[in-house]
């Protein structure tokens, strides 16, 4: 592939040489097993995924200098045809046309005809995929599976809406995958689907017709979250084999509002919600605190001034009200933070950034969010995140979030058990 970001599609689908993708004489022969025709990826041994269907092991892309995943389908043990490889290749190559931050990034796509295999280069994971994710870590908190869901969504509501619209056909959680550090949730797999019937012939199982549809209709795919959700909620491992058990895992889910959410996912194909309409359930809105007591004071800062002063013994017990500015990208944020029972209650004032001395400039739109921070559950990354998914912030303004928001909270807690 001549120079070029990994970017889509560009001259991606192609035959192996078999002559020229052999590992080069680099001194590492020891890790590095194989190289992309075009030179570009080196494969290592290291094998850091496992499916029914595909081994995934650690790469490098050379031009960009960046870790990557490259999956291997092989013909064999699974009895593959030319024409399956050859379907399951054109399946894949589209996704190398998708670019959003909730779907798996694929960089390039091909068929070895010697080896009887087809390999696949996308983004590397290092958290795994959602279900070993959320097996390790079994206290979540509802909030973070609203952000999961959310995240999903997204995803959904960007494969649907393109024309005609892509139906990943196959979502699990094990399709679903994770980065640890900062909560980012992407779909992967497209273009598995074609291998479902082998996985029906393997398990000798047939399929329901809710299984069947599931890979021809995006209603399919939103049943398939719904599943994702009550696994994500239960802890049940569930496919879409598991579609007849939904009705009584629904009654295990604690939360009734989670629930209703579920059923109307799983419920009635014809009824069914869109990824967009399941978007805008108030199960999935950001919840605010409710705002202070109004105070005295014109602006932001004379109002945190005046809460700010030590004679109102009604607030004894709570910290200090800490206030900080901070310009960004598209919004000027101001802060005001105050520690009640345990958990920090923030006022963010955000106003857009414009130029007011432009002719006919209208006045800078201010917005004012209310939350709160529970140490036991958030995290500075996770609040800006939900913020930045509320208000549309760029990356840099969300990033200056999380700053300011870790900036205070690496302090101790106003009002906390060393404060008073």
């Amino acid at each position: 592939m001549e120079g070029g970001a990994a970017g889509a599609g560009a001259s991606s689908n192609h035959v192996a040489d078999p002559d020229t993708n052999d590992a080069p004489h680099t001194g590492d022969e020891d890790e590095v097993a194989e190289v992309d025709p075009e030179g570009r990826y080196y494969r290592y041994t290291e094998v850091v995924g496992r499916g029914r269907f595909k081994q995934i092991y650690k790469a490098f892309d050379t031009q960009i200098g960046i870790d990557v995943a490259w999956s291997k389908i092989t013909a064999e043990p699974h009895h593959l045809s030319d024409e399956q490889l050859q379907q399951i290749v054109g399946e894949m190559t589209k996704g190398l046309d998708l670019e959003h931050p909730n779907i798996i990034k694929c960089f390039e796509c091909w068929e070895d005809q010697q080896r009887h295999c087809i390999n696949l280069i996308t983004e590397l994971f290092t958290s795994g995929n959602l279900r070993q994710y959320r097996n390790l870590h079994k206290h979540l908190d509802l909030k973070a599976v609203k952000r999961m869901a959310r995240q999903i969504l997204k995803g959904l509501e960007y494969l649907h809406a393109m024309q005609p619209p892509v139906v990943h056909g196959d979502l699990r959680c094990d399709k679903i995958y994770v980065n640890g550090h900062s909560g980012e949730i992407k779909i992967g797999d497209l273009g598995l689907a074609t291998l479902i019937p082998l996985r029906w012939e393997e398990s000798e199982q047939d399929p329901t017709p809710e299984m069947e549809d599931m890979q021809k209709d995006v209603r399919g795919d939103i049943f398939a979250f719904g599943l994702c959700m009550l696994e994500l909620l239960t802890l049940k491992q569930l496919d879409p084999q598991h579609c007849l058990e939904v009705p009584q895992l629904l009654t295990q889910v604690p939360d009734a509002e989670a629930a209703r959410f579920i059923a109307n996912c799983v419920g009635d194909p014809q009824q069914r919600h869109t990824a967009s309409q399941l978007l805008d359930d108030p199960f999935l809105q950001v919840r605010k605190a409710p705002p202070p007591e109004p105070t005295a004071g014109g602006g932001p800062s004379e109002a945190a001034a005046g809460e700010g002063e030590g004679g109102d013994s009604s607030n004894a017990g709570e910290g200090q009200i800490a206030i900080g500015k901070l310009r960004g990208e598209d919004y000027n944020f101001e802060f005001q933070g105050k520690a009640r029972e345990g958990k920090m209650h923030f006022r963010l004032f955000m106003t857009q950034v414009n130029d007011s001395s432009a002719e006919g400039a209208n006045p800078p739109v201010v917005r004012t969010i209310d939350f709160v921070f529970d140490p036991d559950v958030d995290t500075a990354d996770n609040l800006a995140a939900e913020i930045s998914e509320e208000f549309a912030l760029s990356p840099t303004d969300t990033e200056i979030c999380a700053a300011a928001l870790r900036e205070w909270l690496a302090k101790d807690m106003p009002g906390s058990d060393s404060n008073q």
